[in-house]
């Protein structure tokens, strides 16, 4: 397969890139003359003993020649004063400022005066009019952050629904105009964003309730907690908990269920629990949102704290029924909507169908040992109930994070094509370098003979349900995709490198964008002259990679939002998926938000291979998100 850009625009790029890349042109299209006496440029020159050093010297000039002329903006000035005085915002406008100056230079031009070998000049230079532009660009990005948010919100992922109109309700307020940047809602409503975003963010916080849910333990030291949105299971969200001598760190609920960790004999009965919404630790993954964070005064939402939440005595009749009304998950996800009765399936070459599992006792009994196991720490124990490959991910499960149960839900188990899928069992993972506590499901795989040969973190209802849902589609192509997607979250989280070296095919494309946040760019491809680039990878390449990101880190988690799931044809292959997905990373040293394309081959389903994995912090704006029709 070939990449189909608009092959002459990149082949001339590519080029570029290698002829006069990396600042080692003497000018880029303007003279000297016409930038220092056109009055059309701002424009700075730096001199140092290398071109690095020439070229901060001009980058900080400039920098601040580029802030001048911001600041200087009669129209900016009245403005600025106009909106913080009717929105009562407290800003400041040399903050503001800065961070537009920032974000320009890296759009900034350059011309090289003098190319050492003793002394380096350079100038760097852009034009007055593109300096305006950086407004327009930064309202694209609040849209794109409010389209994410709505969908998130429709999916009840609350954790990204909050995080990108917070973010959003940011970056407005830097804006040249910002009582007049408006928004197209999701019910088709033209409304003006500095008004809308902060009542959505109010309007989401009061629907959310927490209810206590029963103890995990004898000691009760795990409290459940049972996390609706509207009357309904969250399917995510963040929040911390005030326990009486300190506030937790950072604890994610799933599909409903939250957790509470208690200190050993403590006569707490009630706790205060405040919703995450600023996400201030991981701005970071955005330049913009980084160098405003910090400048503007957040905006306290009283409605994110609440109050009293009893944990009080239940009997355990009742905490059996809680359970049960309350389960959620991808297994209740799979019940809601019986696959099998689902119309309009369209049959395929490989058809495989669920089916109940007649007697569903060896593996509840299976599973019981093993849980049994990991609460004893005993985990040798249950060695025979493993094979090789399937007790090598429970061991790496069990040093991911110091796995602990939360619950004993009713597994749901499903026959599919031989191997029996058991969903699931919610557990918790923390880490000791680490603020945040993460709740997944285990999904257990028993092989025909009895042992298990997979486990894996499920995804949410949500996702699930989307996939389920898909009524042209077959049994197996739904399962084929749900496990797919959970083994490759799982795989990235307990850091299997050899699973994913299997998965990709030899001749892969394999691409990562990014925007460009300095301005000498090292062995990349520029896809746009602005401000984006785009690598590509071998398989070798990437998965060496990988090994490198995988030993500097304690951990990796994924979450997926926003999915979208197509099927294609190439050549004589009808069993091609496009997976286009929003991807949350989170690691120990590391995260990034942005969007993954897959297209995955499912012809052997228990062996999918991946033909193209893309991923791009946003979508660009030449050709906006990657799909099947870029390649």
């Amino acid at each position: 397969m070939r990449i189909q850009y608009k092959v002459q625009s990149l082949v001339w790029l590519f080029l570029s890139f290698f002829l006069f890349g990396n600042g080692l042109v003497f000018g880029q299209g303007e003279s000297y003359d016409e930038i220092v006496n056109s009055g059309r440029y701002i424009y700075a020159e730096g001199s140092g003993k290398s071109r690095k050093a020439a070229n901060d010297e001009a980058l900080a000039q400039i920098s601040e020649q580029i802030f001048v002329h911001i600041a200087s903006s009669d129209v900016f000035r009245s403005n600025y004063e106009a909106v913080n005085s009717k929105y009562n915002l407290d800003v400041n406008m040399e903050s503001i400022v800065e961070t537009y100056s920032t974000t320009t230079l890296t759009q900034c031009k350059q011309l090289i005066l003098k190319n050492g070998p003793k002394e380096y000049r350079i100038m760097r230079y852009i034009e007055t009019s593109e300096v305006m532009k950086i407004f327009e660009l930064r309202k694209d990005k609040i849209r794109e952050m409010l389209s994410v948010a709505e969908r998130a919100e429709s999916e009840r992922k609350i954790d990204a629904a909050l995080k990108h109109y917070y973010w959003a309700q940011l970056l407005t307020r830097t804006l040249l105009y910002p009582a007049e940047m408006t928004y197209r809602n999701a019910n088709n409503e033209e409304v003006l964003a500095v008004v809308w975003i902060p009542n959505k963010i109010t309007e989401i916080l009061g629907k959310l309730s927490f209810s206590f849910n029963g103890f995990s333990d004898s000691e009760q030291t795990m409290a459940r907690l049972a996390v609706t949105y509207d009357q309904q299971p969250v399917t995510s969200l963040d929040y911390t908990y005030w326990d009486g001598f300190d506030w937790s760190m950072i604890t994610s609920a799933k599909d409903g269920l939250g957790i509470l960790e208690l200190r050993a004999n403590s006569a707490v009965k009630s706790v205060n629990i405040k919703v995450e919404y600023a996400y201030d630790n991981e701005v970071h993954v955005d330049a913009d949102l980084e160098g405003i964070a910090g400048l503007l005064s957040t905006k306290d939402y009283k409605a994110s704290y609440i109050n009293g939440v009893r944990l009080e005595e239940v009997k355990k009749s009742e905490v059996a029924s809680s359970r049960r009304s309350n389960r959620t998950g991808a297994a209740q996800a799979v019940e809601s909507t019986p696959i099998r009765t689902l119309p309009n399936i369209v049959p395929t070459e490989n058809t495989y169908e669920f089916s109940q599992v007649a007697d569903a006792s060896p593996y509840q009994n299976a599973i019981e040992k093993i849980l049994k196991a990991v609460e004893s720490k005993e985990y040798e124990s249950v060695r025979s109930l493993f094979t090789d490959e399937g007790f090598d991910i429970y061991t790496r499960l069990l040093k991911y994070g110091n796995a602990k149960i939360i619950d004993r839900p009713s597994l749901n188990i499903i026959n599919f094509d031989g191997r029996v899928f058991c969903r699931s069992i919610p557990m918790r993972f923390s880490f000791p370098t680490s603020d945040k506590r993460f709740v997944e499901d285990v999904v257990f795989v028993f092989e025909e003979d009895g042992r298990i040969s997979s486990l894996t973190f499920g995804l949410e209802s949500t996702t699930v349900q989307d996939i389920v849902s898909k009524t042209k589609w077959t049994d197996g192509a739904k399962m084929v995709l749900i496990e797919f997607l959970e083994n490759y979250k799982t795989a990235f989280a307990l850091e299997r490198l050899d699973y994913l070296e299997s998965i990709f095919s030899d001749d892969a494309i394999i691409i990562t964008g990014r925007k460009v946040q300095r301005a000498n760019i090292e062995n990349a491809i520029r896809m746009n002259e602005n401000d984006y680039e785009y690598n590509r990878y071998t398989k070798t390449q990437y998965i060496s990679k990988l090994k490198h990101s995988f030993d500097t880190k304690q951990y990796i988690n994924l979450k997926f939002s926003n999915i979208e799931l197509n099927k294609t044809n190439r050549g004589n292959n009808n069993n091609l998926y496009c997976i286009q997905v929003k991807q949350d990373y989170y690691s120990s040293n590391y995260g990034d938000t942005g969007y993954l394309f897959l297209m995955v081959d499912v012809n052997n389903y228990r062996q999918p291979i991946i033909h193209i994995r893309a991923w791009q912090p946003e979508p660009d704006p030449n050709f906006g998100l990657y799909d099947i029709g870029s390649f």
